[in-house]
């Protein structure tokens, strides 16, 4: 080798010019365009290190700069506190070796500080399951997403969107246990009323109703509460608080939704075989204890509601029915006699009246044959009084009985032509007539038969015609009649067949 300061041959292993004084250099000077594109290398990769947060980035040194001083902290626990004086010899030997370190280092390096962070970034796993998702790659985003929920477990919304990975994943039983301890996690989660919402969803899906109505009776949240309320059995509503009162009054029952409602008015617990609620209630004078229960379309069973009432009033007294029950041969008007403010009503087959029955406002013809009348008297509060009952036994004295005079009036009808015959076929319509003595009716100078004429159909429904006729009943002559009042007819004499 030759000095590069006199050019003399030196020996072999010689670092110093005896004729000059020249200290060799063993090291070669760095390429400059070498050493400019390990600087750019550098620079990149701090760049991007530094974008993910693993190097914080001084903006008043270069890159090469920063990542040297990196360097230099990593080894310098490999050097002495108080440092040697080295030759140029020796510092160009430490300087090669660190060089190839890095340069050859660098990469992997670089890779494993990547990789760490990204596995302990929240928001690197976070992101990465949100872009799995977008591309409905649910299993992936399932997988960072519990990694970011090791990280930070706090994180309700993460939590929420989790549970929705989920159910896209189909990963059915995850999506409920993640919904369910949402609800438990924090009560005053702004995303509640979504998290009901998502797990009814699914429990509606599985027509699991039991679960829904179990949800649903601890759910705080009324909009759902409302969504949702087909699947619930609350107890029956009462339109009247249970209490005294002073007046008859109609007790309303609902339930909340599409359902039956069962109830029974003597205390005892309602069942299926119970009464079903359809009209108001009637509550007179006395105690009631109603209890209810609400079934709805889905078989769910409410707890029974109970209320009690007293009614604290005096039934008005009861009609006066004259003439009083007995037999009788002659006609006779039924008179009813009631107190001021009050309503009688009646029936004629011994039922128990009520406000649909008859209203009585004027007397009453005694029907023939054998009746049983049966009246109330009812006040402005709704309130009945005790049931009068009266049997009656119409007969008249005479030649001719009904039946005989009866089939007088048919023949009578035929041979004037309104008959195909004596059993009351007609000429002009399909069908037939039927006759029937209703009651009495009495002048001075005879006792008649009052019959109606009822048109029968082939269907057999019955109505009444506007005929009406009066039989003499001991001549059997034949009356056209005409009603004026109770008890009150004028008479035609029928015209005989030419």
């Amino acid at each position: 080798m030759k000095c590069p300061g006199c050019g003399i041959e030196l020996e072999d292993g010689k670092l110093l010019c005896e004729n000059c004084g020249y200290e060799i250099n063993i090291v070669p000077d760095f390429d400059i365009e070498l050493e400019d594109k390990l600087k750019e290398s550098i620079s990149d990769m701090m760049e991007d290190m530094a974008g993910e947060g693993m190097v914080k980035r001084d903006p008043d040194r270069t890159p090469a700069d920063s990542f040297e001083e990196e360097i230099k902290d990593a080894v310098q626990e490999y050097f002495p506190k108080n440092p040697i004086h080295l030759s140029r010899i020796k510092k160009a030997v430490i300087a090669l070796a660190v060089f190839g370190v890095v340069a050859g280092g660098t990469s992997v390096l670089a890779v494993h500080m990547v990789e760490d962070y990204r596995y302990n970034s929240f928001d690197y796993q976070y992101d990465q399951a949100v872009g799995c998702a977008a591309h409905n790659n649910y299993s992936e985003a399932v997988s960072y997403l519990e990694r970011a929920l090791a990280i930070n477990s706090e994180d309700l919304d993460v939590r929420f969107l989790l549970a929705e990975y989920y159910e896209k994943n189909g990963q059915q039983q995850s999506t409920v246990s993640l919904l369910e301890e949402l609800l438990d996690a924090d009560a005053s989660y702004e995303k509640r009323d979504e998290v009901y919402d998502r797990l009814l969803r699914i429990y509606e899906a599985q027509n699991d109703y039991d679960e829904i109505s179990t949800i649903l009776e601890e759910c705080d949240i009324p909009q759902i509460v409302l969504k949702y309320n087909k699947y619930t059995a609350q107890k029956p509503e009462f339109n009247k608080q249970g209490g005294v009162y002073d007046e008859v009054i109609s007790i309303a029952l609902k339930g909340n939704t599409q359902g039956v409602v069962y109830y029974t008015l003597d205390g005892t617990e309602p069942t299926d075989a119970s009464p079903v609620y359809e009209t108001p209630i009637l509550l007179e004078s006395g105690e009631y204890t109603i209890k209810a229960v609400f079934v709805n379309a889905y078989g769910m069973k409410s707890e029974v509601e109970t209320q009690s009432y007293y009614i604290n009033l005096s039934a008005p007294e009861s009609p006066v029915i004259q003439p009083e029950s007995g037999t009788y041969a002659e006609p006779v008007l039924i008179e009813v006699f009631r107190d001021y403010g009050t309503k009688v009503y009646y029936t004629t087959d011994g039922s128990v009246p009520t406000q649909n029955s008859f209203k009585y406002s004027d007397p009453i013809e005694m029907p023939y044959g054998i009746s049983n009348f049966s009246f109330i008297a009812m006040d402005e509060s709704g309130l009945r009084s005790e049931v009068v009952r009266r049997t009656y036994q119409l007969e008249a004295q005479a030649v001719f009985d009904a039946e005989l005079a009866l089939q007088v009036l048919r023949n009578n009808l035929w041979a004037d032509g309104r008959l195909l015959d004596a059993d009351g076929n007609l000429p002009n319509k399909p069908g037939r007539n039927e006759y029937e003595v209703r009651n009495l009716y009495k002048t001075n100078e005879a006792v008649y038969y009052i019959v109606y004429e009822k048109y029968i159909d082939l269907m057999g429904e019955g109505s009444d015609t506007s005929a009406i006729y009066a039989i003499d009943a001991n001549t059997a002559k034949l009356y056209q009649a005409y009603k004026v009042d109770e008890g009150k007819y004028n008479l035609q004499l029928f015209a005989e067949p030419e």
